[in-house]
């Protein structure tokens, strides 16, 4: 469980609780409040370079992290609760829940002892740092979402979770904001066929203001009925949106990484099919995995749909036949999807050995590939959706 606002700007760089440019280091004993109430440092804070430093360990326990020092990799790590920090002494990046952060001079090794900048982990902890003028005091404030404002995130994927359950496509639509980026009519079209049980492994809020809240997702979904469907565990990234009336709705999803979980389920999915078109399709994929080993572009592109970038893909053949010699050999071929007369989906697990410039490699895929009868006759379409590829 990961959390994070990156409210990062010039004003990391410019920021100077001290109003001094003055490269000299100077411990003075400066009053601090945490959340309105007075926290001490003692002398320990030292102002240099227009920037305030302070002990890593003191301060991340001030602010309910648990923290540590690897010295043989120079980082430190800091944990609580939806939120992961490592930093690196004299390096240039943080890593805060896997997403990489500029830290150049936030973090230094000074008389035995590790500081960091006030202000940048502040920034990192959600945390807003000020300096006082009148009262020469600096004021430390968290600002990421309070309990009820988590509350109200959470909420749209439980929602969604529901809408899932009940297979709702139309609900899906009404979790979607106004403004979203989404096509969302192949998912819509998917729950028509399909029906899916999502389970969230890891919920991670990584950016929250008051319009926009970005969300990172573990997901383990599973197909319970339907069509064809690859159970799988993924990533995702969700950008939220509040619409007028203030409820948070979905404005994008980004998968980040994708593992297929049941490979040997996916096979067992097959469609229905007549024995003539099962056995056109199986010698369709064989036609065109022959013309790849023996480098026959003209046979290869024979296999295929006619489509616009044809002439592009014949010269993209011809140089990689002219540099790489292939061995591929089909596994598995079944027919997970098919509309009854001239559409069908191929789920294939090949290997692949090849060998280029003197160097060799061999992997295993498995892909899915769109096929369609034109006049009586079925060819694949030229791009395929590679859902595992496995180095042996």
């Amino acid at each position: 469980m990961k959390k994070l606002i990156f409210m990062f700007s010039c004003a990391i760089l410019a920021f100077s609780l001290a109003g001094s440019a003055s490269a000299a280091e100077k411990p003075r004993a400066v009053q601090v409040e945490l959340d309105g109430k007075t926290v001490d440092f003692g002398s320990d804070i030292v102002f240099t370079k227009g920037k305030s430093y302070v002990e890593y360990a003191a301060l991340f326990k001030l602010l309910g992290y648990n923290s540590d020092l690897d010295p043989s990799t120079k980082a430190i790590y800091a944990k609580k609760d939806e939120t992961e920090i490592e930093i690196y002494i004299d390096g240039d990046i943080a890593i805060v829940n896997g997403m990489t952060v500029a830290s150049t001079g936030e973090v230094l090794r000074r008389d035995g002892r590790t500081l960091i900048g006030l202000r940048f982990a502040g920034a990192l902890t959600n945390h807003a740092v000020d300096w006082i003028n009148p009262s020469k005091k600096i004021s430390i404030t968290y600002t990421g979402p309070t309990d009820a404002e988590k509350a109200a995130i959470h909420n749209v994927f439980n929602k969604m979770l529901l809408v899932e359950a009940a297979g709702d496509s139309e609900g899906l639509s009404g979790l979607m904001s106004e403004d979203t980026v989404m096509d969302i009519s192949n998912v819509m079209e998917r729950w028509k066929t399909s029906r899916t049980k999502t389970n969230i492994e890891s919920f991670a809020i990584q950016s929250y203001s008051d319009t926009v809240a970005v969300v990172n997702l573990v997901e383990n979904t599973a197909k319970v009925s339907g069509d064809f469907f690859p159970d799988n565990l993924s990533k995702t990234r969700y950008t939220l949106h509040k619409d007028k009336a203030g409820n948070w709705k979905i404005y994008s999803i980004e998968v980040l990484a994708q593992q297929l979980t049941n490979i040997p389920g996916l096979f067992e999915q097959k469609a229905t099919v007549s024995d003539a078109d099962k056995t056109a399709m199986n010698k369709l994929f064989a036609d065109q995995v022959k013309a790849a080993n023996e480098k026959n572009v003209a046979a290869y592109l024979a296999t295929l749909v006619d489509f616009a970038e044809k002439d592009q893909l014949k010269g993209t053949l011809d140089q990689l036949f002219a540099t790489t010699t292939f061995k591929i050999t089909t596994e598995n071929l079944v027919v997970v999807q098919y509309n009854g007369s001239d559409k069908a989906t191929l789920l294939i697990s090949m290997l692949t050995e090849q060998e280029s410039g003197g160097v060799s490699s061999k992997t295993r895929s498995i892909v899915l590939n769109e096929a369609k009868k034109i006049d009586g006759k079925w060819l694949l379409q030229a791009e395929a959706s590679i859902l595992s590829n496995e180095q042996l």
